[in-house]
């Protein structure tokens, strides 16, 4: 092929890139995994844009390529035995729980006694000691809110367009949360040994969400090393670690790992189905929802990626496999809130951490109240002491 011959190949392509961005041609889209809230709020929504910060504080630069980490959380071990359960006379503490994302947001005694709306809002959890909660809200302002366990001093913490799944940090300094930002697609090259690259379509702006942890005392935003498309973070029992919802562009995967502060972040599950993991407070396991052909189930696995095994299932001869959603640890790690529809409608459900005696909770509640849940991993329920 003579020279001239090549350059006009690669003049041909870069034109056709042009005509591509030109006639409106993207690349393949971020999962589908956010949307705005069933619910509609009372105030029109507005198109979301970056994300807002603090006055007090700039958003930290977008993130950059991860370098290789330099710290990780311990190398995948053997499959641990599932932890023996043990009976219990009654549930102890106290539950959080939205009845609709964006809807309202209550407060109840496991028992099922003293039902109180707090506010509205969604995916609320509890602080470690029990005395406030954090939710997030789609109207206007939006953000990150506080509020005390009854119903008292509701603070917005962050505003920040379309924030979801806020966690509290387990000693209460911090919540670490997913948002929406905006983010360059790498660009597309056709290149020739010999002869170059040529771009034939330019970089272009996309949607991402990314991790953000803010701090309780004064607001400040820290951004950690994430994936372009990281959803629904949970806190190790020691603090340092994070476990996510991740994946990049073209290169979707499960679960990840990362810290707030340092390039420490890793893949954990490779498995796409793999979603809203949830760490134990002992720090020993994870457990998280999978997508299992047509219906969800909960899982758990330890917390090194190593081992898993299903907590709930049901028979493939069901004509309609029931979905076990959103799942809460208790404080002491022994057992389980869930949520699901198993019953025909969506109701709140308990077992043992090694997916024994599950049973149906909260009946007064459920008969009160319709609980939804929208199937973008949202936090339904929180447990506190």
């Amino acid at each position: 092929m003579s020279k001239l011959r090549v350059v006009t190949w690669m003049v041909s392509l870069l034109m056709m890139g042009v005509l591509l961005v030109g006639c409106g041609q993207q690349p393949a889209v971020e999962p589908t995994m956010v949307r705005l809230p069933t619910t509609t709020p009372t105030t029109a929504i507005p198109t979301p844009t970056l994300t807002p910060t603090p006055t007090s504080t700039p958003l930290p630069p977008a993130s950059t390529p991860t370098p290789t980490p330099t710290s990780l959380p311990p190398s995948p071990s053997p499959r641990p035995q599932p932890p023996t359960a043990t009976p219990t006379p009654g549930l102890q503490g106290r539950f959080v729980f939205q009845v609709a994302s964006g809807g309202d947001i209550y407060t109840v005694n496991t028992d099922g006694s003293n039902l109180t709306r707090l506010t509205d809002g969604m995916d609320p959890s509890w602080s470690p000691d029990g005395r406030q909660i954090t939710f997030s809200r789609w109207r206007s302002p939006w953000g990150i809110y506080t509020i005390n366990a009854d119903g008292s001093d509701e603070r917005l913490l962050l505003s920040s367009n379309v924030a979801r799944t806020p966690i509290w940090s387990p000693d209460g300094s911090q919540i670490a949360f997913y948002f929406e930002t905006e983010g360059w697609t790498a660009p597309l090259k056709a290149c020739i040994e010999g002869y170059g690259c040529i771009v034939v379509i330019p970089p272009q702006l996309q949607t991402e969400w990314h991790l953000g942890v803010v701090d309780v005392a004064d607001g400040y935003l820290h951004q950690p090393y994430n994936d372009r498309f990281s959803f629904s973070p949970s806190w190790s029992a020691d603090g340092e670690w994070i476990v996510y919802d991740g994946g990049d562009h073209g290169s979707l995967h499960g679960l990840s790992v990362t810290s707030v502060e340092g390039p420490n972040n890793r893949i954990l599950t490779e498995n796409v189905h793999d979603h809203f993991p949830v760490w134990s407070p002992d720090g020993a396991l994870i457990a998280f929802m999978h997508w299992q052909h047509d219906h969800w189930e909960i899982y758990v696995m330890n917390a090194s990626g190593g081992g898993r095994w299903a907590l709930t299932s049901s028979s493939a001869l069901l004509e309609r496999r029931p979905n076990n959603v959103s799942p809460a640890w208790s404080p002491d790690g022994g057992q389980i809130v869930f949520l699901s529809d198993r019953g025909g409608k969506w109701e709140f459900y308990v077992m043992n951490a090694d997916g024994s005696n599950q049973r149906k909770i909260l009946e007064g509640v459920t008969e009160r109240l319709n609980i939804q849940y929208d199937g973008v991993n949202e936090r339904v329920i929180s447990w506190a002491r």
